[in-house]
């Protein structure tokens, strides 16, 4: 049971300076010593001390006036009297020794009064400085969500994985907003997502019609707005669509959203141009917190390599996506790696039969699919054709999963070992100059996402990485008017009759 010293006294009374002196040096220098001092103006002294007398049935008199307490509710304090009383305690508890010169500490009480202010600044100056250091080295374990465009199908996975699989990581709030479905709809999605099993006592998903105030208390923004493509859009028309859209919520973030906030946008329509819009249209969030999550693209190919280079699914990494992705992109299964055991065989394997000892050594290795898949052409024709047969119901799903992944290392398990397949600002590494968004393999350094310039580059045969920045450069600078409504034109497969005389 832990005991703590109070120690009250009149501001200038040189004895109430002296004992809190060596109530101080005890405190530093004795771990199981705890008080607290008490300092009352000259003015008041004589009331409080009257109050406390009538209080605790006590009868003291002068400055100071010391007692402790038991550390534990209820418990009453126990008088110990004046300064000589409390130097005869801690002589009889600790084998405390003190002799204080009366002319050595004639200006204690103006000292012990600097001394005050200077801690008091000191503590301002290093919160004022040092306050977001401080909260990054706090692992915080709760975030407020808002998912924007929660009318998407996506949203209903994103809120389930949100709610499910995250254990002690909790969410505290998730705000639903769309400003283009009914209320009726957003109502049924909230009350469907509330009933979700999960660990989570209360009403945790709730539905906002302004995303103002649900941006105002949220940690991460997930955006699900953007314009489809539709056959009668012109290239340069469906792009200036997603600008207006991404101007506008830019607006929105810019009046009510904390600095702080970070913003997933996940591979929905033209993504990296929707988030390169998007950046240049905010001005107080860091763009390093603005990301587009591509992961996607590389499970989507995964399942079909997996079984033309007949290797365990399991053993595979995701595959590096560059790309300035939502226009065109590369998915390099020539640089996904493969995890495998190596058999190093003992002599005796060779010479030995039906022996019942080891044979050799399994040494876990990792490789490139190069080898494996380097003479395959197979892949992407497979791959597009599960695509069409495929509902969209399993391509929300790997979107799903890859924002989930996302959350849970950026805020929950940050780790600069991981490698995240990401759109993300280019800095000059893999040689990428682009001044936007662009997808390549990134890292988490010091809490925002760097390219991982030490990846090995795409090894493609048929697609190179500058063709895709110069393409990211040429549609950045498209016009509404460019790349015409594209006519669909199904050529004639009828037989052609021909006349054979005989």
């Amino acid at each position: 049971m832990g005991i703590r010293i109070v120690i009250a006294g009149e501001s200038q009374c040189n004895l109430f300076a002296e004992i809190c002196l060596v109530a101080d040096y005890l405190s530093q220098n004795l771990p199981i010593f705890c008080y607290e001092s008490i300092e009352k103006p000259v003015a008041e002294w004589k009331p409080w001390l009257f109050k406390l007398n009538q209080n605790y049935k006590w009868h003291h008199i002068e400055s100071p006036v010391v007692w402790k307490e038991l550390l534990m509710t209820g418990s009453a304090p126990i008088y110990i009297g004046g300064a000589s009383e409390f130097l005869e305690y801690i002589h009889s508890y600790y084998q405390f020794d003190v002799f204080i010169a009366p002319k050595r500490f004639d200006h204690l009480v103006d000292y012990s009064d600097q001394f005050q202010k200077k801690i008091k600044q000191e503590v301002q100056t290093e919160k004022k400085f040092s306050n977001s250091e401080y909260f990054e080295r706090i692992e915080k374990t709760s975030y407020t969500v808002c998912i924007s465009g929660a009318g998407n199908p996506l949203a209903m996975f994103l809120i389930s994985g949100l709610l499910e699989t995250f254990g002690k990581m909790r969410f505290s709030k998730i705000y639903l907003y769309d400003e283009v479905c009914s209320q009726r709809l957003m109502d049924f999605i909230e009350n469907e997502c509330n009933y979700i099993e999960s660990d989570y006592s209360g009403k945790i998903v709730k539905y906002t019609e302004k995303i103002g105030v649900a941006l105002t208390n949220s940690d991460l923004l997930i955006l699900l707005n953007y314009v489809p493509f539709r056959s009668t859009y012109s290239i340069g028309d469906w792009l200036y669509k997603n600008k207006k859209l991404m101007e506008s919520m830019a607006v929105k973030i810019n009046a009510t959203a904390s600095q702080n906030m970070y913003i997933i946008l996940p591979n929905l329509g033209p993504a990296c141009y929707n988030a390169t819009i998007l950046a240049n249209s905010l001005n107080k969030i860091d763009k390093n917190n603005i990301v587009v999550v591509t992961s996607d693209l590389g499970l989507d190919i995964l399942p079909v390599a997996a079984e033309i280079a007949e290797v365990p699914l399991r053993n595979l990494f995701c595959p590096p996506v560059w790309g300035f992705v939502g226009i065109n992109h590369l998915a390099d299964i020539q640089t996904t790696f493969h995890k495998y055991n190596s058999f190093d065989p003992y002599d005796r394997h060779t010479k030995v039969r039906s022996s019942t000892l080891c044979i050799g050594t399994l040494t876990p290795e990792i490789r490139t699919m190069e080898y494996l898949m380097f003479f395959d052409e197979r892949l992407w024709k497979t791959v597009a054709d599960r695509k069409v047969s495929s509902s969209e119901r399993k391509l929300s799903i790997n979107k799903a999963v890859a924002v989930l992944n996302l959350v849970k290392i950026w805020l929950f398990d940050r780790n600069s070992n991981y490698i995240v397949n990401l759109g993300i600002k280019c800095d000059g590494s893999f040689g990428l100059n682009f001044k936007g968004y662009f997808s390549q393999p990134a890292q988490l350094v010091n809490g925002a996402w760097k390219p991982a310039s030490h990846f090995i580059l795409p090894r493609d045969p048929l697609m190179k990485i500058s063709y895709l920045e110069r393409m990211a450069e040429i549609v950045m600078n498209l016009k509404k008017t460019d790349l015409p409504q594209v006519a669909e034109y199904t050529p004639c497969i009828c037989k052609v009759k021909v006349k054979i005389n005989l």
